[in-house]
């Protein structure tokens, strides 16, 4: 299987023809770092290390090139100078490397510069760059060493070579990009079907295969469609699935919101993202029922001082069903059976 190159790839690479020429050092770097890593098999690898994530291999590596070139979308590309794409393009390509060695941890700078060493030539040259890669990348998730979440704030502007690196802009991008990056292409449902996932890994495969993410960056908008076939005869064990289902989709959709509303506040290019909609379509044994769960869409709200967080899964539960009040799970199975 050879690479296929991406969108975002295709206008770095004719930016930085504009830019610096056809022998442009940033390209060579580029796809010499690419090549040593897809043709060693290393993404692919990861699903031996950690068989029941979903997808972590070079597909999804390119699923996040896609989703982080409609993010930034055809008119914003080159407002970052050369370099800041360079780096934004490495930092996808690292971000998940560190699953290697294991997913707890998988996100340190430690565990990202290990991989980055390894298959960057005549590394002893490239410290600045190695640091600036590793951080921005381990920003994607985990916590810092204070043990807090807000791993963005920690960031600050860098400097490569005569350059200006944006760190906090590249970190959010990646790190919305990643989280958007979900979807069918991320599991097997024969293995789903089989119950050949573990059983803590299970929810996670189920919920890639019923999603689709859309980006519309010029109405600044994510929408989120869910499609969930269920049994024709829904027994008490079908019913507990579909529960547990749709309780792990609440929270994903909640977390992904809380991501949207989070990477925006450390970049100016993600504040355009004012809006989640979220659609549920069911069916039976792949049969449509005449069952319609209306949209509801979750805005950037204006914050009431006190006001209650989600902190459990009641209120997660009342979040939703002040959105729409259809939006209560026993309801939803009740109707569907």
């Amino acid at each position: 299987m050879s690479w296929k190159t991406t969108t975002f790839e295709k206008e770095m690479f004719k930016y930085f023809e504009d830019e610096n020429g056809k022998e442009c050092d940033l390209y060579t770097d580029f796809i010499s770092i690419r090549s040593s890593l897809f043709k060693d098999n290393f993404f692919d690898e990861i699903k031996g290390k950690e068989p029941h994530l979903s997808d972590h291999s070079s597909r999804h590596i390119q699923d996040v090139f896609d989703r982080a070139y409609k993010i930034i979308g055809d008119e914003q590309f080159r407002k970052f100078n050369v370099k800041e794409i360079y780096c934004l393009a490495l930092m996808i390509l690292f971000h998940d490397v560190g699953n290697i060695f294991g997913r707890k941890g998988h996100e340190s700078v430690l565990n990202i510069a290990k991989v980055y060493n390894t298959y960057r030539a005549n590394v002893g040259n490239y410290h600045n760059e190695r640091r600036i890669i590793s951080a921005g990348a381990s920003a994607h998730s985990g916590k810092t060493k204070s043990g807090s979440r807000d791993t963005l704030r920690e960031l600050h502007d860098d400097s490569l070579g005569s350059y200006k690196i944006n760190m906090k802009e590249l970190a959010s991008i990646l790190r919305f990009a990643d989280e958007l990056a979900e979807g069918k292409q991320r599991t097997c449902s024969f293995l789903i079907d089989k119950g050949m996932y573990d059983e803590e890994s299970q929810i996670y495969h189920e919920y890639a295969r019923i999603t689709e993410i859309f980006i519309d960056q010029k109405l600044g908008r994510i929408a989120l469609t869910y499609n969930i076939d269920i049994p024709l005869d829904m027994d008490e064990k079908a019913k507990e699935n579909l529960k547990a289902l749709l309780l792990f989709t609440f929270h994903r959709i909640h977390k992904l919101n809380e991501e949207r509303i989070y990477t925006k506040h450390h970049s100016e290019l993600l504040k355009v993202f004012k809006s989640v909609s979220i659609a549920f379509n069911f069916t039976k044994d792949n049969l449509p029922v005449d069952y319609s769960l209306g949209k509801i869409i979750l805005e950037d709200s204006y914050p009431i001082p006190g006001e209650k967080n989600i902190v459990d899964d009641s209120d997660l539960l009342e979040f939703f069903k002040t959105k729409n009040i259809d939006y209560d799970i026993d309801k939803i199975i009740d109707s569907l059976s």
